[in-house]
């Protein structure tokens, strides 16, 4: 006796589910197809769905069973995650004194941009060009 992919109760619940609408017809005509010996592209061919769709199909009955038509997809399963809306907080202007530097972690450790401070850039409110700040500092020395 050669060795079938559904018991004869799952070959009914198959049977009874055939006539339901895409995704759960459709994967249970291609269970029913597999059971009698097609090739998973007969079983594709024959339920409209895809190769890759009757492999998936396959796969998740092998692992949890009759529960694959119970299972709701994927996407639908995962809980909405919302994030709640803080008010914006307006930026201070920069003025181009020393004063308004963000200040260094507690830890003491610099932040990175004041690593890079040499390269960092600002504008000028002024004229409206981009100046680094090391010419910036020369020409407030003179």
């Amino acid at each position: 006796m050669a060795k079938t992919l559904l018991s004869a109760s799952q070959r009914q619940h198959c049977q009874t589910l055939s006539s339901q609408p895409a995704p759960t017809g459709q994967r249970a005509r291609a269970l029913l197809a597999l059971d009698t010996g097609a090739s998973q592209a007969l079983a594709a061919e024959q339920t409209g769905l895809t190769l890759g769709q009757v492999r998936y199909c396959l796969r998740r009955f092998r692992a949890i069973g009759m529960a694959l038509f119970d299972a709701t997809p994927v996407a639908a399963a995962r809980p909405k995650v919302t994030v709640a809306a803080t008010p914006a907080t307006p930026k201070k202007k920069s003025d181009g004194k020393k004063g308004n530097k963000k200040s260094a972690k507690k830890t003491g450790k610099k932040d990175k941009k004041d690593k890079k401070d040499k390269k960092f850039t600002i504008k000028n409110e002024k004229s409206g060009k981009k100046k680094s700040k090391e010419k910036n500092k020369k020409k407030k020395k003179k």
